[in-house]
C-alpha cells in the first residue's frame, strides 16, 4: 500500500526572539521516516517507530543549535498516549494537567502550531510527563 508524503511547516525559535522556517516531510508506515530542512541545520532525515518519536528526535537536533520547533508536539504539557504510540500514528497529543487523567477533550494535533512560552527540550517535556504521571498514583 503506497502512503502519501506529508508536508508540515514549523516555526522554530530561540529564546533571543530569531525565528526560522523549519519544513517537515513524512510519510506514515512501519517505521516513520521523517526529513526537516531548514537554513540553521541544512536537511536531516530520521527513523523513528512514531511521528513522536521522529519530531522529537528532529526537535534534538533543532536544540543543539539553540532553537525550539514551536508545535503542539513540543509542548512541556503535552504527551501522547501510549496506546496511540504503540499504534505508531501519533497525530494527536493530549494536554497533561497534573492530578487528572488525560480526557478526549484535552487533545490536540501534533503539528498545531504552539507559543514560544508553551513549548520546551525534548527532555524538559519527558520530565514533565513524568511528573504528571506520579501526579496520577
Amino acid at each position: 500500500m503506497k502512503t502519501q508524503q506529508q508536508l508540515v511547516q514549523l516555526t522554530m525559535a530561540t529564546l533571543n526572539g530569531d525565528n526560522e522556517v523549519c519544513v517537515l516531510e513524512y510519510e506514515l508506515g512501519y517505521p516513520v521516516v521523517m526529513s526537516a530542512a531548514c537554513t540553521v541545520f541544512g536537511k536531516i532525515c530520521v527513523t523513528a517507530n512514531d511521528l513522536f518519536e521522529a519530531l522529537s528526535l528532529i526537535r534534538l537536533e533543532a536544540e543543539k543549535h539553540g532553537y525550539l520547533i514551536l508545535c503542539n508536539g513540543a509542548r512541556t504539557d503535552a504527551y501522547p498516549s501510549r496506546m496511540s504510540r504503540q499504534m505508531g500514528q501519533v497525530g494527536k497529543i493530549y494536554i497533561c494537567k497534573i492530578g487528572k487523567p488525560a480526557q478526549r477533550e484535552d487533545l490536540l494535533d501534533l503539528f498545531e502550531p504552539a507559543e514560544l512560552r508553551q513549548v520546551g527540550t525534548v527532555a524538559s517535556q519527558r520530565d514533565a510527563y513524568e511528573v504528571w504521571l506520579r501526579s496520577l498514583q
